[in-house]
């Protein structure tokens, strides 16, 4: 073997290494989580038989084990829904705020379809602050509604709701960057 085979067999193989040990190195999990919810929205008539409700839905949310980085916290999601009252189905969009007792932070994004008892869809984390910084990761997302009261405004034709329900993420997964 010539001199530069044999240095450019141990660059590469080097680097190979190198890069194993940095994929070593990431903390990845995966995780079945629940979090019953309340909300509190506002619905609008935005056609014939279509409705648009701006909403928030807060709750706890807890992982089943109850262990590592993600284990429980608050959740916080501000959201919308669509609603064809012909189908009865609906498509809705948010963003979730999950908040651990240290004040560290997990942002994720989310997008559902379903009836107007519940939805699922994806759930994807978008990063975090403190402990969660450069977190990334997701999964389906399967939220039910298990009451709900209406109050009518009057002269508005809009209706504020307020719901009580469960999400639940039955395999999440999540995955922190490489630590220098």
């Amino acid at each position: 073997m010539t001199y530069r085979k044999a240095l450019l067999t141990s660059i590469v193989g080097g680097v190979f290494l190198f890069g194993l040990m940095g994929l070593a190195g990431a903390e990845q999990g995966e995780v079945r989580a629940t979090s019953p919810w309340e909300g509190d929205g506002y619905t609008f008539p935005i056609g014939n038989d279509r409705i648009f409700m701006v909403a928030v839905f807060t709750g706890t949310i807890f992982v089943e084990d109850g262990k590592g980085a993600l284990h429980t916290g608050s959740i916080v999601c501000p959201a919308t829904v669509e609603g064809d009252l012909k189908t009865m189905t609906k498509t809705g969009q948010g963003h979730c705020i999950i908040t651990n007792d240290d004040g560290d932070r997990i942002y994720a994004d989310y997008t559902c379809t379903g009836d107007l008892e519940g939805c699922r869809g994806p759930f994807t984390i978008v990063g975090g602050t403190g402990k969660f910084t450069g977190i990334t990761g997701g999964g389906e997302m399967i939220s039910r509604i298990q009451s709900r009261a209406l109050l009518l405004v009057e002269g508005f034709e809009s209706a504020r709701q307020h719901g009580e329900g469960i999400a639940i993420w039955p395999k999440l997964t999540y995955q922190f960057p490489d630590t220098p």
